[in-house]
């Protein structure tokens, strides 16, 4: 980055220079090693910290970058985690709105739910819930981000139980139907299908077309 013409030479003569304590350090590597607590375990093998002008970036686990957390494994297990969280939060706040004498009224919760709730917590998912999508569910809280398509989907329920106001005995795939909303997993596919064909629809002009046609 420091060397002539590079990254720091560009940003200056482009006025974009960069904020050095906005830089984040990640290895990305498949390297490990065994663990010193517990030697049956491998964690990531250690990467060194860097210096710019100056400045020590010291390694991180994870880093958020335009709404997204990569984590040094890249399996977004972080993230998965982040994502059932604010859609949790939401759906709670949107019951807070929905009262018997006051509020507004079960339908428009599905409209919420739909424009709000559901993009919030899929931002970005073609990126991250590859896992996700995969065939079968996985080991409850066991290995791999599948685990946490179940725990969405507890969330598309607490959601689905508002709009209809069915009893909390109720099947998912009934308050589904009933709501008229996709199962959850299929609504993850849907999302990555459309990022799929958006892609796949690119213009040869674009910087991405090359790269795609080659994949």
């Amino acid at each position: 980055m420091e060397k002539e013409g590079g990254t720091i030479e560009w940003s200056r003569t482009h006025h974009a220079e960069f904020k050095l304590n906005k830089t984040a350090l990640i290895c990305l590597s498949k390297q490990r090693i065994p663990s010193a607590d517990n030697p049956r375990k491998t964690i990531p093998s250690p990467c060194p910290s860097i210096i710019i002008q100056g400045h020590t970036i010291p390694p991180s686990k994870s880093h958020k970058f335009l709404g997204v957390i990569f984590d040094q494994d890249l399996n977004f297990k972080e993230h998965a985690a982040y994502a059932t969280a604010k859609g949790t939060k939401y759906t709670l706040t949107c019951n807070r709105m929905i009262k018997p004498t006051k509020g507004i009224h079960r339908r428009l919760m599905k409209r919420l739910y739909n424009s709000v709730i559901l993009p919030k917590m899929l931002y970005a998912t073609d990126i991250w819930c590859s896992g996700l999508v995969a065939k079968g569910r996985g080991k409850q809280g066991g290995r791999g981000v599948r685990s946490f398509a179940l725990q969405m989907a507890r969330t598309q329920r607490m959601a689905m139980l508002i709009i209809t106001g069915g009893l909390h005995s109720s099947a998912s795939n009934m308050l589904d139907c009933h709501a008229n909303v996709l199962p959850f997993q299929q609504a993850l596919r849907k999302v990555c299908h459309q990022a799929t064909l958006r892609m796949a629809t690119l213009p040869n002009t674009h910087p991405l077309a090359k790269g795609i046609k080659m994949a």
